[in-house]
């Protein structure tokens, strides 16, 4: 009868297991050097994208300036004009600076363009937006890649923001986006505003006097404002305006930026709906205020779901809050890459040819030994 503690101990010496530990830490080591970047087949996109997206926000830097809406070095040290202030009368929820500045990165265009042709996306196809005012920078990033790929964007923008977005009186996105306009930038329009903030309707702000500043905010775009009684009606009164707009073109992906409840949700699923692109909902929710990232997972559209920035960032090889901002078309995002699948099985065998071959010894030594 084999003894009980004869299963716990390892049929392999220690000098082994260690000794093929310290190969594979060598190994992984040289098979990273074999690792070879190649330019996506969409990177011309990509980079005109980025492009845009860089021509925006100097347009916009320069209209800060002419306005004298004074830009803090502090927390905007590459002077990109698209940070906002910490606290205004705009403010509705806590914000990450880290995060609001790695987000004006033109490689968020580049990342933009790359969801988009996972989806397939042609010239011609409707995208729905719908975003807050935490992250105009990615706004701005998803406008620059449906230009450079011809598609047809219909945005509703709430005019709410968390800390360092859009959070400046006179410089929201509905400023920005007339700029823009103005400059030949882009032709695209609001298809809608909202309040943002509580209950979409910008309660309980920090500030007495802020609602009124919302509401002439909301009346200075001149387009529709959703403002419903509650967070229900305010979900489906957006999925009409999106649904009256497309017609009988289908809604090829809605994207979320930030997190403004009617789109992110008032649930706790939405807090676990996963970063970046997604083909497939996570789960399935009954709830009337689930947002319409769900609303939309659950009947077979692609979600992207642009929020906790620096995660987003570092799974896509962008830089975390760089100062400088990269040269256009160098981040890994650009890029995808391919190890020297040869040297892994050269590597993966000669290890196992050394381990085996070097127990066998050792077992041969020891029987010789007890024979004698």
């Amino acid at each position: 009868m084999t003894p009980i503690n004869s299963f716990t101990k390892s049929t392999i010496p220690f000098f082994y297991l260690f000794l093929a530990f310290v190969i594979s830490v060598f190994g992984v080591c040289f098979i990273e050097k074999t690792k070879v970047s190649t330019k996506n087949d969409y990177y011309d996109l990509q980079y005109k994208a980025s492009h845009i997206m860089q021509n925006s926000i100097s347009v916009l830097k320069d209209y800060r300036i002419e306005n004298n809406i004074s830009i803090n070095i502090d927390d905007d040290p590459n002077r990109t004009g698209i940070i906002g202030e910490d606290m205004t009368l705009l403010v509705t929820s806590v914000g990450n600076l880290q995060a609001k500045r790695t987000s004006t990165n033109p490689d968020f265009a580049a990342l933009m363009v790359k969801f988009f042709k996972e989806l397939d996306l042609k010239a011609g196809d409707h995208i729905a937006i719908g975003a807050s005012g935490s992250f105009p920078a990615l706004l701005i990033a998803s406008l620059s890649a449906a230009q450079a790929m011809e598609l047809k964007p219909l945005i509703i923008y709430s005019i709410g923001a968390s800390n360092y977005g859009a959070t400046i009186p006179g410089f929201t996105f509905i400023d920005m986006l007339r700029e823009l306009n103005r400059q030949n930038i882009f032709d695209y329009k609001l298809l809608a505003v909202s309040l943002g903030g509580d209950h979409d309707l910008a309660q309980y702000m920090f500030f007495e006097e802020s609602e009124a500043v919302f509401d002439q905010i909301a009346q200075s775009a001149a387009v529709t404002i959703i403002k419903e009684a509650t967070l229900e009606k305010s979900i489906k009164k957006r999925m009409e305006l999106y649904a009256g707009a497309l017609g009988s073109n289908p809604m090829k992906v809605f994207i979320n930026i930030g997190g403004a409840s009617t789109n992110f949700g008032a649930t706790e699923a939405s807090l676990i709906f996963p970063n970046g692109l997604s083909k497939s909902p996570p789960r399935v929710l009954s709830s009337p205020v689930k947002g319409l990232i769900f609303e939309y997972s659950q009947s077979g559209i692609p979600v992207i779901h642009l929020l906790n920035i620096k995660d987003l960032a570092m799974k896509n090889k962008i830089p975390v809050d760089p100062i400088p901002i990269p040269q256009l078309g160098t981040s890994g995002v650009f890029f995808h890459f391919k190890y020297r699948m040869d040297y892994l099985a050269i590597f993966s065998g000669l290890t196992i040819f050394i381990l085996i071959t070097g127990y066998r010894e050792k077992k041969a030594k020891k029987r010789s030994g007890e024979k004698l």
